[in-house]
C-alpha cells in the first residue's frame, strides 16, 4: 500500500495555522497539542503528513473559532 502525502497548499496551510496557533493562542490549548504544534513548527511545511494536518487544522478551528 503506498501513503499519499497531502498536496503542498495542505501542508503549507497547516503550517501556517501552527505558526498562528503558536505565537497567539498557546496558553488556550492542550499541553499535547502544544507539544505537537511546536514540532510541526519546527520541521516546516514539507514534513507533514495527514495527521499532522488534520491536528493543525482542528486546533485552529476549534481556538481561533473561539475568538470570533
Amino acid at each position: 500500500m503506498m501513503l499519499i502525502r497531502p498536496p503542498f497548499e495542505v501542508q503549507q496551510r497547516a503550517w501556517e495555522a501552527a505558526h498562528v496557533l503558536r505565537a497567539d493562542f498557546a496558553d488556550r490549548l492542550l499541553i499535547e497539542d502544544r507539544v505537537r504544534i511546536e514540532e510541526v513548527y519546527l520541521v516546516g511545511p514539507e514534513a507533514l503528513g495527514w495527521a499532522d494536518v488534520k491536528t493543525m487544522l482542528r486546533c485552529a478551528r476549534l481556538t481561533i473559532g473561539e475568538r470570533s
